[in-house]
């Protein structure tokens, strides 16, 4: 049975980049520990093993951790490989700047929630009617977005540059998909045939974010998740969808 080591994991990296990535000398951190020096050469080896991509999330998850208290302007690429307990240098190698960080962050908390949400609609018992499909998709997605925590940089304006990727193409998917079953509910009769399709999409797919920016900032998610039940009320009738498009 092997001897459990006196350092943890994370003693251990710290101890690695400090030998191999810092300033300090590898015999001067091996004295330090009261390890041999070969010791940190191994520990080295053993972290190569998952290194790339576990040094990339660690980054990727610590910017969506301090984009919940911080603006993108305030927050730079040097603070972010810090809190991680990774070398400055490292932080640039794995990521071209802060703009590539930063927007890695945001795809990250698109592709999760995208996932989180398609977890959630599988398992929904959906109604046949196009309008009663809007009301669970609604209410799914934003259970799903409550519950992933990192989505907070979706919803949240802090200053981000925006640039194609999954952040965006999840921004436009979701328009499609309420436009969808806004189309589905003019063919079935529910809806008004002159209903603004397109209009009426974006308009209650802006109302979606400004209540989960809401509640990304406090609001209570319960209460939110009433209030976007009560978005379909935009066009389940001609009268309040046209006064909706026209807002």
């Amino acid at each position: 049975m092997a001897r459990q080591s006196r350092f943890t994991a994370a003693q251990r990296h710290s101890a690695v980049l400090r030998a191999f990535e810092g300033s300090e000398a590898v015999e001067s951190v091996a004295e330090e520990l009261g390890v041999h020096a070969a010791t940190l050469y191994r520990w080295a080896k053993e972290s190569e093993r998952d290194s790339g991509e576990s040094t990339r999330l660690r980054l990727i998850r610590t910017a969506q951790d301090m984009l919940r208290d911080h603006t993108y302007t305030s927050v730079t690429v040097e603070a972010v490989a810090a809190r991680s307990a990774v070398a400055p240098r490292t932080a640039f190698h794995t990521f071209a700047g802060k703009a590539d960080l930063f927007r890695a962050a945001v795809d990250d908390a698109a592709t999760r929630l995208i996932a989180a949400i398609a977890a959630a609609s599988a398992e929904e018992a959906w109604p046949a009617e196009p309008v009663g499909q809007l009301g669970v998709f609604l209410t799914v997605a934003a259970r799903s977005i409550y519950e992933t925590p990192s989505a907070h940089v979706l919803f949240r304006d802090v200053g981000v540059p925006r640039q194609g990727g999954p952040a965006e193409d999840w921004h436009s998917a979701f328009v499609d998909a309420v436009a969808a079953l806004i189309s589905a509910g003019i063919a079935g009769g529910e809806i008004a045939a002159d209903v603004d399709v397109r209009a009426t999409a974006r308009v209650i797919t802006g109302a979606m974010r400004g209540i989960h920016a809401a509640v990304f900032d406090g609001a209570d998610p319960v209460v939110a998740v009433r209030s976007v039940g009560r978005l379909v009320a935009m066009v389940d009738s001609a009268e309040g969808a046209a006064r909706q498009v026209q807002m």
